[in-house]
């Protein structure tokens, strides 16, 4: 004798609803089998079906960035606390200390010079679908944001007058680099 499969009441043979529930009694096949493939955790790469080399190039270039900036500037920790507590005593914006500005110049300068280098890794990999666009935009908004904070420890500008060309060139960068997807996908 056949069951509901809402709430496993007896049925009559012919029913086509629960007595009880009223649910359907019609028991479909499954139009298609589902079937699953499983694929060990370590062989992806954040849910990609391939394993992305040169995410671990780029990776590789900023660990790269962060032990020529400690190397160049082994005080770098206490510069920034330094800065910290003056700001702290201060209770106001305060210039950082130049040992703190020359690691963020040289910082942007070597993510915008390694974000060239990635470029042109993608171009010579032919893996033009990812991102040599954007490495190229993003390593000159780095290099520029760089000479900015340049300019700023030679005090040309202001803190606010960085910020403002940074963000005015951002922008353009973003306004470029949509232009030109737009472009490239109707091509």
């Amino acid at each position: 004798m056949p069951t509901c499969p809402k709430c496993k009441a007896e049925a009559n043979e012919g029913d086509k609803f629960c007595t009880y529930c009223g649910a359907s009694l019609k028991f479909e096949a499954p139009s298609r089998v589902e079937t699953r493939v499983h694929v060990r955790e370590r062989d992806t790469c954040f849910g990609e079906k391939e394993r992305d080399y040169l995410g671990l190039v780029s990776f590789g270039f900023f660990l790269l960035t962060v032990g020529i900036v400690f190397t160049m500037n082994p005080n770098i920790v206490d510069d920034f606390r330094s800065w910290i507590i003056l700001i702290n005593t201060a209770h106001m914006p305060v210039r950082p200390p130049e040992g703190l500005i020359y690691s963020a110049t040289l910082f942007f300068s070597v993510v915008g010079i390694f974000d060239f280098a990635m470029a042109g890794i993608r171009l010579a990999a032919k893996d033009l679908k990812r991102r040599v666009l954007t490495d190229v935009l993003s390593g000159f908004a780095l290099i520029l944001f760089a000479y900015l904070i340049h300019l700023y420890s030679e005090h040309y500008f202001t803190w606010q007058m960085v910020l403002g060309t940074e963000a005015i060139a951002c922008g353009l960068l973003i306004t470029v680099y949509s232009i030109a997807r737009y472009w490239f996908k109707r091509a």
